[in-house]
């Protein structure tokens, strides 16, 4: 394959000729998987042959998928330059994701939805033991996720899906997991040991605040540098030796713990709500809600429900009050630049029209109308950089680069809206 460099006269030529060779990835990468799938359709089997040894039907993914002539596999790991096993991974990747996800197999062949990605989801729920009604669900959420949010988003909340989809099987892979718990220390090279362990999520996490405590008490002395991560490993010895009886530890405060419900502001006005089967570790990840006492044992609690409002008072001052602020970021839980994935509370409130200080009195710049969470490279951008924003509607935010690209991003994620005009790009 012969090197080839584009001639492109302007930075217009150069954003088109990008966005076109992004499509012809994303075609390239679904007809490869479209064709790996025509081959294990097409292969057949001498089902006369009755030697031992011979090629037999076997099933070529998950719950629900199509049996296939096993010795496909070598064809294709031929024709793919990879080995015979992984070739036989990549066939399961692609039957899982045609016959369990639908939905997600409909936007990769639209080229909505890398195949990389929807075949990471595939993975995970084959992983987990999901039954293919199961993956339906898990599908679904996903699919449409994955047309608006960027991989990043998306990606956490996997996990959160598969847990909701089927409690009963996590709660069984759960106690399955707690059978494999354990610390091992490995051998001492150049002076130092590997740690590595599998803790219950209440033990991991009560363990990493441990760590955070400790460290921060320690001098400079006893790390060698002001380093993070040698300072919880200076803390970790410590823990160590004070089971031993040998360093007394600093004294720790309370733990202290938020539990955040949040709530629509119709589910409040029906009466009763439905929390769910799951709840979200902030910074952890998705467990059963039924785990939840455990993680919070000894904890001094604080219940915070917020109410996702349709309205907050604007006001006058820069700065926004605290249930504005709340409002705004739990409404655009990332930062509203294009396919965002920095998380609000992160965030600066950016004034989409910019705050004017001369305004009198009642102006009410401050709103949710006219906020939206920013990092301060996209706020550079917006100021400085040529994108043009507007919000049309709170929440709903329309930029415009400075070569006429559009997007239009709300809460559940980017769309592409447009491409400048072909006389524009010339």
């Amino acid at each position: 394959m012969g090197s080839m460099e584009l001639e492109l006269a302007s930075a217009a030529d150069a954003a088109a000729a990008l966005a076109h060779a992004q499509e012809q990835l994303r075609a390239a990468e679904v007809a490869s998987v479209v064709s790996m799938l025509a081959l294990c359709d097409l292969h057949r089997v001498d089902e006369s042959n009755l030697f031992e040894g011979a090629e037999r039907w076997v099933r070529g993914g998950s719950d629900g998928t199509p049996l296939i002539g096993e010795f496909v596999s070598g064809e294709i790991a031929g024709l793919l330059g990879v080995g015979i096993g992984s070739a036989a991974v990549q066939i399961a990747q692609a039957l899982n994701l045609r016959h369990r996800h639908p939905l997600l197999w409909q936007s990769v062949l639209a080229g909505r939805v890398r195949v990389w990605q929807a075949g990471a989801v595939a993975d995970d729920c084959a992983t987990a033991g999901l039954s293919a009604e199961a993956c339906a669900k898990v599908d679904g959420w996903c699919a449409t996720a994955l047309q608006f949010q960027p991989w990043p988003r998306v990606r956490p909340r996997v996990a959160e899906w598969i847990i909701r989809a089927d409690p009963e099987l996590a709660a069984a892979r759960a106690q399955n997991a707690a059978r494999s718990r354990g610390v091992e220390i490995g051998e001492i090279r150049d002076g130092h040991v590997g740690v590595w362990g599998r803790l219950d999520a209440a033990d991991g996490i009560a363990l990493d605040q441990a760590l955070d405590h400790v460290a921060g008490q320690l001098s400079g002395d006893e790390t060698d540098g002001s380093d993070r991560g040698r300072r919880r490993a200076a803390a970790l010895g410590l823990i160590a030796r004070q089971a031993l009886g040998q360093d007394p530890l600093p004294g720790a405060p309370a733990r202290a713990a938020e539990l955040v419900v949040r709530l629509s502001a119709s589910a409040v006005a029906d009466g009763g709500v439905d929390l769910g089967e799951v709840a979200i570790v902030q910074g952890w990840g998705a467990v059963l809600r039924s785990q939840v006492g455990t993680m919070l044992a000894g904890c001094r609690v604080t219940v915070r429900p917020v109410v996702v409002a349709d309205a907050v008072a604007a006001v006058d001052a820069y700065e926004p009050p605290d249930p504005l602020r709340f409002a705004v970021i739990e409404r655009n839980v990332v930062e509203v630049f294009p396919y965002g994935t920095r998380a609000a509370r992160a965030c600066d409130l950016d004034h989409t029209i910019p705050y004017e200080h001369t305004a009198p009195p009642g102006a009410a710049q401050t709103s949710l109308g006219n906020l939206g969470p920013l990092g301060r490279f996209a706020h550079r951008l917006k100021t400085h950089g040529g994108w043009q924003l507007g919000q049309p509607q709170p929440g709903v935010y329309v930029w415009t680069s400075p070569l006429g690209y559009g997007y239009l991003v709300t809460s559940q994620g980017t769309i592409r809206l447009r491409r400048p005009p072909a006389q524009q790009a010339a």
